[in-house]
């Protein structure tokens, strides 16, 4: 009889399992279980679960990342609706058992504080240190912003004016003039209402992870000392608040081709040379051409290798094209003429690939790259043909052969997950010493200065972080893939895609997207199965890969395994296998002869100490931005016609009539929606001025008085300084 009824209580059990959908069934089964219930007393609970009479207790960590996805993708509607049906944590347990990335915004001039309350909040106080060290890359770039001003109810002032002219103006609303006074700053030009953010995160060597430190609005007038102090502060206040020693050193900053962050990094980044008493001078000193100048603390500079492959790609295609060899133009009619060759590709996939509609999808850079390759493998045999009648096309061959070792060189250290690291070194010496022989041949008909200085500096780079992290610790992995500033890009796609992928947001917006982004790229971290990659940041477009990753990397990559020198030395020998075939005279590849010579290198082709691509003439910004968009505030109808913004009027005439329309914008605001007045005991007042807003969540501080009206400060930043908004556009 007991065996026929627990048969029937485990049938109970499977019909219940299958006729309903149960919220939290694992969970429910866990406690009970854990309690020691039989069979029947777990469909008891199931049962009583289903019709609302009981709700297990506890959430693992699990569920509160699912909930966290949910809340920052969707927002507290959606994991309203969620944790109803679902039974997933609600806001209130996501906010008592987790801690959201705050972003502190940056109001007034960049000061040191701006940079330690972001570290100590973001990392050092949010359990992400580590007990094992590991080094450490600075990446800054910039993201589109609303031109608006803010106001920040914490800190009772306004954000989202350039931080290079914000100490010219007040940011407090104290009355209603202050408003008044940046508005007319804002439209004299002497302070800028922000453009873009300018956002500088810290990434870790060997994880995939990134720190948010500053996020800035932007007026993009800062000149090379202006970013200067900018990369040094950021450098100097992770070693002071204790992050270098909890989370790791600096290696190097990351940045992309910026003319202004070019000439700043190469100031700060390539001013003394390596001392001898350093870890890495005994490695480093044995590699003949590679540059020894770093900045303090042997700080390194680095450009992102993707943006380094669109742009290699950009100079295919453009119609000046490269020169390697004999005189012939590599450009994309000649690439269009000869990968049609290809059996996988048609005229229209070459079109496609010689002229995208997106030229900074990375993939399609990457596919024409891997197209060269494949295509001069294909035609050994006529290249090799000494006896071919058709000389024109055998040329053009030799070339694209050529252009092809190079491709192959910057690429496949970063794309072929079967190299181990000393082959991914000897590809990167190869391409170093070819790009110097073509550079010393052809200049800029070979590539531009800037895009030389780029390439060689990234590859130097590569070299120091790896050797840093033999040093720091031999039998750790060290996944090239690190460099650059990709992990900065990741973060950028998801605060786009939390924005509802819109080209810009308010500043206010922006930091809560970028903390939303820090919060999501966490959890994805955790659960790599629910991230969906993004698309254009791929290297491929296989299925099941997003960027490629050391978790799917088969080489072997372990730091100490590799011995650099040799690397080194092999990569220079390849080259010059390769060269020798060409038509290059030898004296523009006697690479023992060139680096013996003090002051030339792979960054110095010509000696005479000259960095070609840094002039600083060469590269400063000559374009002064104009003035704000925005017809004066001062500007106001007088019957049916509109006064000219630039006519000189009188002061006391002028704020008469802003007032006169700042008031007539006042009568579209809801006087249904204006909070109570209670009288407040906290704030003295004027006998003749009404009492301050009082209620939940009202903050009097936020109001200003206005023609015997309080009025909340958000709507004094919308009606005066941001009059004459206009949204950018979404295209």
């Amino acid at each position: 009889m007991s065996a026929l009824t627990q048969l029937d209580d485990y049938n109970r059990l499977l019909m219940a399992v299958s006729e309903r959908d149960i919220p939290r069934l694992q969970q429910i089964i866990n406690v009970a279980l854990c309690n020691g219930a039989s069979v029947r007393q777990v469909v008891n609970k199931l049962e009583d679960a289903l019709e609302g009479a009981y709700h297990p207790r506890g959430y693992d960590a699990n569920d509160l990342d699912i909930a966290t996805l949910v809340y920052r993708l969707g927002g507290r509607q959606l994991l309203f609706a969620l944790s109803q049906k679902l039974a997933i944590p609600s806001l209130r347990t996501l906010r008592t058992r987790s801690a959201f990335t705050v972003i502190t915004p940056t109001i007034g001039t960049i000061h040191d504080e701006h940079f330690d309350n972001n570290i100590q909040a973001v990392i050092l106080t949010s359990g992400c240190t580590d007990s094992v060290l590991c080094g450490v890359s600075l990446m800054i770039d910039e993201i589109a912003l609303e031109e608006m001003a803010i106001h920040f109810s914490k800190y009772n002032k306004v954000g989202g004016l350039c931080w290079k002219h914000s100490h010219t103006i007040d940011p407090v609303l104290r009355t209603y003039k202050s408003a008044v006074h940046i508005a007319q700053k804002i439209h004299d030009g002497h302070v800028h209402l922000g453009k873009e953010l300018t956002v500088m995160g810290a990434s870790c060597f060997g994880r995939d992870e990134i720190f948010p430190i500053l996020a800035a609005p932007t007026c993009k007038t800062e000149n090379t000392n202006d970013m200067e102090q900018i990369l040094a502060k950021a450098i100097a206040q992770w070693n002071s608040t204790g992050a270098a020693a909890q989370i790791g050193p600096v290696w190097s900053v990351a940045t992309d081709g910026d003319a202004t962050r070019h000439a700043a990094g190469h100031r700060l980044f390539v001013k003394s040379p390596l001392s001898e008493g350093s870890d890495l001078y005994g490695t480093l000193i044995n590699m003949p051409g590679l540059n020894l100048f770093t900045g303090n603390s042997e700080v390194t500079l680095d450009f992102d290798f993707k943006h380094i492959f669109k742009r290699i790609c950009t100079l295919l295609r453009s119609p000046a094209g490269v020169i390697l060899n004999n005189g012939r133009i590599i450009n994309s009619m000649m690439l269009a003429r000869y990968l049609a060759w290809l059996p996988a590709f048609d005229e229209a996939a070459v079109t496609k690939l010689l002229y995208p509609d997106d030229p900074q999808d990375v993939p399609r850079a990457v596919e024409l790259m891997l197209a060269v390759i494949e295509f001069s493998n294909s035609q050994h045999s006529i290249i090799n043909d000494s006896f071919s009648t058709d000389v024109d096309t055998r040329a053009d061959l030799q070339s694209i052969a050529l252009l092809s070792a190079l491709l192959e060189s910057i690429l496949l250290p970063f794309t072929d997950v079967s190299l181990s690291l000393s082959e991914q070194f000897v590809l990167l010496s190869r391409y170093s010493h070819l790009t110097f022989a073509f550079f010393h041949a052809h200049r800029r008909s070979f590539m531009s200065y800037q895009l030389y200085y780029d390439t060689q500096t990234m590859v130097k780079n590569s070299v120091f972080c790896l050797t840093k992290q033999q040093t720091l610790d031999p039998h750790a992995p060290f996944f090239l893939g690190d460099v650059g500033d990709d992990p900065l890009e990741i973060l950028f796609g998801r605060t786009r895609m939390i924005g509802g992928h819109n080209s810009a947001s308010s500043y206010a917006q922006a930091l809560d997207h970028l903390g939303a982004a820090k919060d999501i790229d966490g959890v994805f971290r955790r659960h790599p199965e629910l991230d969906p990659g993004h698309r254009r940041l791929k290297l491929t477009r296989q299925e099941g890969v997003d960027h490629i990753n050391r978790e799917i990397w088969k080489g072997d990559i372990i730091s100490g395994r590799c011995d650099l020198p040799l690397a080194w030395r092999n990569g220079r020998d390849a080259a010059l296998s390769i060269l020798a075939t060409s038509q290059l005279d030898s004296v523009h590849y006697s690479f023992s002869e060139h680096f013996s010579t003090p002051g030339i290198d792979m960054l110095r082709p010509f000696g005479d100490n000259k960095y070609l691509g840094i002039s600083l003439d060469e590269l400063q910004d000559t374009i002064v931005p104009p003035l704000q968009c925005l017809e004066t505030v001062l500007s106001c109808e007088v019957g049916d016609e509109v006064r000219n913004a630039n006519a000189e009027l009188e002061e006391d005439k002028d704020e008469e009539e802003l007032m006169l329309n700042f008031q007539e914008a006042l009568i579209d605001e809801s006087v249904d929606a204006a909070p109570s007045t209670q009288p407040s005991s906290k704030f003295p007042m004027n006998p003749t001025s009404p009492p301050l807003p009082q209620g939940p969540g009202i903050r009097p501080d936020d109001y200003l008085l206005y023609n015997g009206c309080w009025i909340h400060k958000q709507t004094i930043c919308r009606l005066v300084i941001n009059k004459d908004f206009v949204s950018k556009s979404l295209n």
